[in-house]
């Protein structure tokens, strides 16, 4: 993810409709999208130094019955191609590698 951040310019958290403290959380570093998704919130935002030090300095969820929780949100997602979805547990790069950076 910090690599990923170097080179990206916006972000989106995607967020359960019930998660309604992360959603206010991702809300200090972007404004809620329009979207049809009924079941959750879509906040998006410039990548800035100061949501990276939010990001990057999180800590690691206690809630993990259902996941392995590595971030609170379940999905981020940036402009270059890098996603981290599932509460972190699975990342994906498409269009962008780590040794590009």
């Amino acid at each position: 993810m910090t690599d990923a951040l170097k080179t990206a310019n916006t972000f989106e958290i995607h967020c359960w409709a019930e998660e309604t403290e992360c959603i206010e959380l991702a809300l200090r570093y972007g404004k809620q999208k329009d979207t049809e998704w009924r079941y959750g919130k879509i906040i998006a935002g410039d990548v800035t130094p100061e949501f990276c030090a939010f990001l990057l300095g999180l800590p690691k969820p206690t809630d993990t019955e259902l996941y392995n929780k590595m971030t609170p949100f379940f999905t981020i997602s940036l402009d270059n191609g890098f996603w981290s979805e599932h509460y972190g547990t699975e990342l994906t790069a498409t269009g962008w590698e780590a040794s590009s950076v």
